[in-house]
């Protein structure tokens, strides 16, 4: 691992990403392959604007508890009724969440939970995949809701975001919450145009495990969706003890 260092901004108020000790490289290929769903864009804001809009004092409990910066995003809340935005922050301690609430007061606050990760467990793995211009995509054996992928619980949406990624991206992700641990927490983001993603994100959180993607999607001259070169690093942590919900 490189040098520590806090989580500062590389823009005003935003984390400074870096990188965690590598993971094992071969992982059980035993994780279902998900049919790809629509990407869309259309954020009115971006992570930079909806992470200014946050409080300083949420952004720096968010520092607090996730440690020294690997990703971050923040983006529009529908269910707040007011606009306002949650964020995550992922890093060396901890994967934090800011979710705006009202209290009793009936004053805007935020809600912040946090799963802390056991010293020493993160690991990643880069995955670099540049399939040729025609190339096939893999096929799909847990379409968004099917019944092949039951464990995992989440929703058609998040599992049509998952099916478009790579299958290795895909199977590190999944594989801690294939024996039936439950996922607690699950958000993408990403950021870009219809032939780029700048910033891509993506998590699995447990009681036990927490898993993280992130990084960019390029459609080249000549390709579509389904042959896209994605450059992703995926994590994985264990979860020492939980904060908030």
């Amino acid at each position: 691992m490189g040098s520590s260092f806090p989580l500062v901004p590389g823009r005003p108020g935003s984390p400074e990403p870096r990188r965690s000790g590598e993971m094992a490289k071969h992982a059980p290929a035993s994780a279902p392959l998900h049919r790809a769903g629509e990407m869309t864009l259309g954020e009115s804001r971006l992570r930079q604007e909806s992470w200014e809009s946050i409080g300083a004092r949420t952004r720096e409990r968010l520092a607090e508890l996730s440690g020294p910066a690997i990703e971050w995003f923040a983006r529009t809340d529908v269910s707040s009724g007011d606009g306002r935005c949650y964020a995550v922050t992922f890093g060396e301690a901890g994967l934090s969440i800011a979710e705006p609430r009202v209290n009793t007061e009936h004053r805007p606050v935020y809600a912040i939970s946090s799963f802390q990760f056991a010293p020493g467990s993160l690991r990643h793995m880069r995955v670099d995949h540049r399939p040729p211009p025609h190339a096939s995509r893999p096929s799909a054996t847990g379409a968004p809701g099917a019944a092949s992928a039951p464990g995992l619980g989440l929703s058609p949406n998040a599992l049509g975001i998952l099916g478009n990624l790579p299958p290795r991206a895909q199977e590190l992700l999944q594989t801690p919450f294939l024996a039936g641990q439950q996922i607690l927490r699950n958000h993408w983001y990403y950021e870009g145009h219809d032939h780029r993603l700048n910033v891509f994100v993506f998590y699995l959180a447990g009681a036990k495990d927490v898993t993280f993607a992130t990084g960019t999607k390029l459609v080249p001259a000549g390709h579509t969706d389904a042959t896209a070169h994605w450059d992703l690093t995926c994590y994985r942590a264990s979860v020492a003890r939980r904060i908030g919900r």
